[in-house]
């Protein structure tokens, strides 16, 4: 192997650990609605005749960002089959803690019909009397807008249940990560482009 070979080599596994290093540090948060139901934290297992929401106060870590976000419900069942649908909403705002008022709005999205900032992340429909574990994952533009949403130290999540749906509780967990420093992402990019074009010179 040559001289330049091998100092381009060092080069780069120094850049592949510093963004290793840098995603070492991403950090994951699990919470739990405390609908004062008890354990488990069921949202007062969902009743159709209800809306609730769940008012999250948590500050964005300093220095850092939000790279991924899911729900999840526990062994969620419908009370017998029957057609149903169940609407998650992620809320600009909400009131800390978990909140439910009745819905007048039947198998239509409650919060559709507010005046606030809100974005529908996911309708489930037709779910079965057997118990399964479902969860939703937020898209790319889903997590920019928590992000911007969090930004104040508060977000809502919002579920309209269009039957009763039993569960073993609920969570939400966000993932984040350290903002990417401009160094760091020029100095993997310069070590990339390094070896693409030692790559190039051995095949000539």
């Amino acid at each position: 192997m040559t001289k330049s070979r091998s100092l381009l080599l060092a080069f780069f596994m120094l850049t592949l650990l510093a963004v290793n290093t840098h995603n070492c540090l991403a950090a994951t948060i699990t919470l739990h609605p405390n609908d004062g139901s008890g354990d488990p934290d069921d949202l007062h297992d969902l009743a159709h005749a209800n809306y609730y929401t769940w008012g999250v106060d948590w500050n964005i870590p300093e220095g850092e960002v939000i790279t991924g976000a899911s729900v999840f419900f526990d062994n969620i069942r419908n009370w017998k089959t029957e057609i149903n649908s169940l609407y998650l909403v992620l809320l600009d705002s909400a009131s800390s803690g978990v909140y439910q008022g009745r819905d007048s709005h039947n198998s239509s999205n409650y919060f559709a019909s507010l005046s606030m900032d809100r974005q529908t992340l996911n309708r489930w429909q037709n779910l079965p009397a057997t118990s399964q574990d479902i969860s939703y994952s937020f898209s790319a533009t889903e997590v920019a807008l928590l992000n911007s949403y969090l930004a104040d130290g508060n977000v809502g999540l919002g579920f309209d249940p269009d039957c009763h749906f039993y569960n073993n509780g609920v969570s939400f967990t966000i993932k984040t990560a350290p903002v990417p420093e401009p160094t760091t992402t020029l100095l993997f990019g310069l070590g990339t482009v390094g070896l693409a074009a030692l790559s190039r010179r051995r095949r000539r």
